[in-house]
């Protein structure tokens, strides 16, 4: 059995030998993209797992991107289904957030493995294609959204964020449980649902937080600067092998490492691909470095910044904040390690899932000793506050620019009052 939380293998079975042809169908597909990721991924395989012929596959869909964006269409279909029924049939615009956390929870679990496909295959798909998911995107996030400020109207959660911050705090939130969710070790969906929509609406914290727990000025918060960040230079390595990184990160982040070549990566430099072995062996060095670079660094930028933090509630905004900062500065880095990660050979793998999980650690524990204090709240177990607020951190990833209206530490400021205080806090005087 995998030890890895985060593991493709750790999904749930979801297509049983009775199920329709078209769920087994997407299922299988999904199941194999998760684990190879789209472009590693051939209809061969696909066919082979559904014991079929390739050519039958065809009867189906006319191509493996057109399969693709029926997993995309199917799984947010549901979502645009099944949550608004289940909500709009709540009249008490609070009681409804509880009711959406959970159809979104249980919509997103019950097809896992498609989800997880939506939520990290969106670049695979052809313009005409990604442009109608998003669409129906946008549409899900529209709805959300309204319910946010509904609720707010009513006086039934803060509003001193903007609805459209919540919101996208609730999807980190929830849509990074597609990742560690497991049937055979996590308890059932619905008692999931039932912790986050607690953790979300009450907030981490057992007791009123100090009052340097501020939100940022979010309407006159000045521009972050639009400069690019460099990786710093590490110790052994020379420009032209720092030059190869930022154009693999760059490769990497856009398009996927399976879909990228060495010959792309040359180009972007301007040199011939025979030069580029001269600095490495193979591609996977590059996402090798990138991943054990953005995995250390980040460690390190948030050991560095609660050590000097000794109040065990103030050392979980410094996390918050640092963490925030540190992925943030390297975004393309980090996203290429989030994403890419498993397409390392078994050995570099596991240093790589090593340096994640001693991180994970890092979290948890700041989160234990908290609770142990008395400040944090002991009816979520640390592990769950753990994943909860990594989703929280990470998802932002897929949707922060650098050019938006909150700095790194702003945002991190901003994510540290909802994980704490929540969303149902009033707000303050």
């Amino acid at each position: 059995m995998p030890t890895d939380p985060f593991h493709p293998v750790a999904a749930t079975a979801e297509a049983p030998s009775g199920a329709p042809t078209v769920d087994r169908l997407l299922d299988t597909a999904a199941g194999l993209f998760w684990e190879k990721s789209f472009a590693a991924t051939t209809t061969r395989e696909i066919a082979a797992a559904l014991r079929i012929q390739q050519a039958s596959l065809y009867y189906h869909v006319a191509s493996k991107e057109d399969l693709l964006y029926q997993i995309f269409v199917s799984s947010l279909n549901h979502f645009l289904a099944d949550v608004p029924a289940a909500v709009q049939a709540i009249p008490d615009p609070r009681s409804r957030i509880p009711v959406l956390i959970r159809m979104h929870l249980l919509t997103l679990l019950k097809h896992q493995r498609r989800n997880m496909t939506m939520l990290t295959e969106l670049r695979s798909l052809s313009p005409r294609h990604r442009e109608e998911v998003v669409a129906l995107r946008e549409q899900y996030a529209d709805f959300v959204v309204s319910r946010l400020k509904e609720a707010q109207s009513a006086g039934a959660i803060r509003t001193d964020i903007p609805a459209a911050y919540l919101s996208l705090a609730l999807f980190n939130m929830l849509n990074w449980a597609a990742r560690w969710f497991r049937a055979d070790r996590d308890p059932a969906p619905e008692k999931i649902a039932d912790l986050l929509s607690r953790l979300y609406l009450e907030g981490a914290a057992a007791q009123p937080v100090s009052a340097s727990l501020r939100i940022p000025d979010l309407k006159n918060a000045p521009k972050p600067p639009a400069s690019r960040s460099r990786r710093p230079l590490r110790s052994g390595e020379n420009s032209t092998v720092e030059r190869l990184l930022e154009a693999a990160v760059a490769l990497f982040s856009r398009q996927g490492y399976v879909a990228t070549s060495t010959r792309e990566v040359a180009s972007l430099l301007g040199m011939q691909k025979a030069s580029l072995y001269y600095h490495i062996e193979s591609k996977e060095d590059l996402l090798y470095f990138i991943c054990k670079s953005s995995l250390e660094k980040i460690r390190h930028d948030v050991e560095s910044a609660i050590q000097k933090t000794p109040d065990p509630l103030e050392r979980i905004r410094t996390l918050i904040v640092a963490h925030m900062e540190s992925m943030l500065r390297y975004k393309d880095e980090h996203a290429a390690t989030l994403t890419e990660m498993y397409a390392l050979s078994r050995d570099r793998l596991a240093q790589a899932v090593e340096l994640r999980e001693g991180y994970v650690d890092l979290v948890r524990s700041v989160l234990q000793d908290a609770q142990q204090a008395g400040v944090l709240r002991t009816d979520i177990d640390a592990r769950y506050l753990s994943l909860a607020l990594l989703g929280l951190m990470n998802r932002v990833l897929v949707w922060y620019r650098r050019r938006g209206p909150l700095s790194p530490a702003q945002l991190g400021q901003l994510l540290a009052v909802i994980f704490l205080t929540g969303t149902g806090a009033a707000p303050a005087g």
